[in-house]
């Protein structure tokens, strides 16, 4: 079948990336080298050439690459031993502690497959993931082990093995049972040689989940040369083509979650590229946040604009020396201008707002450094990267400069496809183009304003909340007849889920008994916030729950 609009996008980006691409910082090329190489190389590779370097910094804690890497080795070698082999999927579910980064490097040793996973998830979250990925490995850390063991003793989850990881600060008993390991046991035991195991670049090495509590969750395919596809870039471009912070002296602050797509990317990701130093920040208050920047001296940060509004605002921020920070990634949210100008006061760095969705391994677009920054905009298009604003009904007319249309991308760093499931990846990605459901305008520099989500996802802190998860647990509570959520601002936590409810005829019930219900089967973070109870949904010509009116009255 002939495809005329395809011929349409080439035409759009050949007529338009000149004029972004002028706009590039000094020495962040517009087309980058990405060796044909697995991800254990680089780790193996500053382990060799940098042995006495941080890899890892922790409050008191000092991993030197060194050390980091016999630890991955002897973490791989425990699970080969028990047999994990390459291709399986073993899910990593702590929180940022030294433990989470040793064994995804170990993972990258064996071509074993992460599966990021959130330890505050409920049980029937860590279910759904776990079946769907076939996820036959925990790591835990012991405070968030009794809902993977749990999982694991239910005859239909293919979990087989649950190890468990100490850390002084929440150390729990584990009783021992068939299938529950001790972390530290089977490290100690294990040979710390190199694993004799052959990786290649296309190998998968992470199934980044989108999805939910409900419906079939989708886990983005994430090859090693996909997610190192964005490894230089995104060090490059952060650091002003290392004339902002040099490449030898890159020093990230990793407070996102490193099962979130943004903390490993910025993070981890960063780190394999320049052989730099990871800054653990396990709870990100504004007191540990602070902390630890005038302790570990971080010069990259990948942020939350909540995070900044804490520091700026934190009771000691007058007499504090923040101006270790240089360059600042801003996402998830809308940062205000004024928040943004403190903040920079403060810390006499950058502050980059940008764009991406786990697709895309976290970026498609990022402001430049030094050259053009636009408020609102989340950024300029990505080196390598192709994008398109098209029809939203269609997704094959292309909509001129500043006009609304749906965003369609790709590059390299474009997943292969969604985990075990081909109807939804072929509803996004297109002859070579993702469709990311983004209602977007770019204009005449290659700017990207984000205007709604196609998708009525909402971005709370940083994690991604669908609506449908929470109307679902809604609509199981006895009283409720009608439900529907929608993300409303917040000054803090950039968006939060207001709940709209409709009670049965004859019952009663209170704002508490909603968010109750809701924490009985939702993370922390997706449990809404508002309430409003309403005598009726809005509904749109066709029968569906009108979000954008609800949205409307906030």
């Amino acid at each position: 079948m002939e495809k005329p609009w395809l011929k349409e996008f080439e035409e759009d980006v050949a007529k338009w990336r000149p004029l972004w691409e002028k706009h590039y910082d000094a020495d962040v090329p517009k087309n980058f080298e990405y060796p044909d190489y697995p991800l254990k190389y680089w780790f193996n590779k500053w382990a060799q050439e940098t042995p006495d370097k941080p890899y890892i910094l922790m409050g008191d804690i000092s991993i030197s690459y060194r050390d980091a890497n016999n630890l991955a080795r002897r973490i791989a070698n425990a699970l080969l031993g028990l047999g994990v082999a390459k291709g399986d999927r073993v899910a990593i579910m702590a929180p940022n502690v030294p433990q989470y980064i040793l064994s995804l490097q170990a993972l990258f040793k064996i071509g074993a497959i992460e599966v990021p996973t959130n330890p505050l998830y409920t049980i029937p979250e860590l279910s759904l993931q776990f079946k769907d990925s076939g996820t036959e490995t925990v790591i835990v850390m012991a405070a968030f082990a009794d809902k993977a063991i749990q999982i694991m003793k239910d005859p239909e989850s293919p979990v087989k093995r649950v190890i468990a990881f100490q850390v002084p600060s929440a150390a729990v008993e584990i009783p021992p049972e068939e299938g529950i390991y001790d972390f530290n046991q089977l490290v100690m035991a294990a040979s710390d040689a190199e694993p004799d195991i052959e990786v290649f670049a296309d190998d998968i090495a992470r199934l980044q989940y989108t999805g939910g509590t409900t419906g079939v969750p989708k886990g983005c395919v994430l090859t090693n040369a996909i997610i190192f596809s964005q490894a230089n870039r995104t060090a490059t471009w952060t650091a002003g083509g290392f004339n902002l912070v040099p490449k030898e002296e890159v020093r990230t602050l990793c407070a996102i979650p490193l099962n979130h797509i943004y903390g490993f990317n910025a993070n981890v990701n960063i780190c394999l590229f320049t052989g730099g130093t990871i800054v653990l920040v396990a709870l990100p208050t504004p007191d540990n946040l602070l902390e630890a920047i005038e302790r570990h001296r971080p010069n990259v940060w990948a942020a939350v604009p909540a995070m900044i509004i804490g520091l700026n605002n934190h009771p000691n921020i007058s007499t504090a020396d923040i101006t270790s920070l240089k360059g600042i990634f801003c996402g998830s949210a809308p940062l205000a201008v004024e928040v943004m100008n403190e903040f920079e006061r403060l810390t006499g760095g950058r502050i980059l707002e940008g764009y991406g969705m786990s697709e895309t391994v976290n970026i498609l677009t990022v402001t430049p450094v030094f050259t053009l920054r636009k408020p609102g905009s989340c950024g300029i298009v990505w080196p390598d990267t192709d994008l398109v604003v098209v029809d939203v009904d269609t997704g094959t007319q292309v909509i001129p400069r500043n006009e609304l249309g749906e965003l369609i991308g790709r590059g390299p760093q474009i997943m292969k496809e969604y985990w075990n499931n081909q109807e939804e990846t072929d509803n996004v990605l297109r002859d070579g183009w993702l469709y990311t459901g983004d209602i977007v305008r770019i204009d005449e520099d290659g700017f990207v304003f984000i205007v709604d989500r196609k998708k009525d996802m909402i971005l709370c802190s940083g994690f991604n909340v669908y609506p449908r998860d929470i109307d679902e647990v809604l609509y199981a509570h006895p009283k409720v007849m009608e439900a529907c959520t929608v993300g409303v601002a917040d000054p803090k936590r950039g968006e939060t889920a207001k709940a709209f409810v409709v009670v049965k005829p004859g019952s009663e019930m209170t704002v508490e008994e909603i968010i109750e219900h809701c924490r009985k089967s939702l993370a922390p973070y997706k449990v809404p916030t508002l309430v409003e109870f309403v005598d009726a949904i809005p509904r749109t010509s066709v029968g569906k729950p009108d979000r954008k009116v609800l949205k409307a009255r906030g």
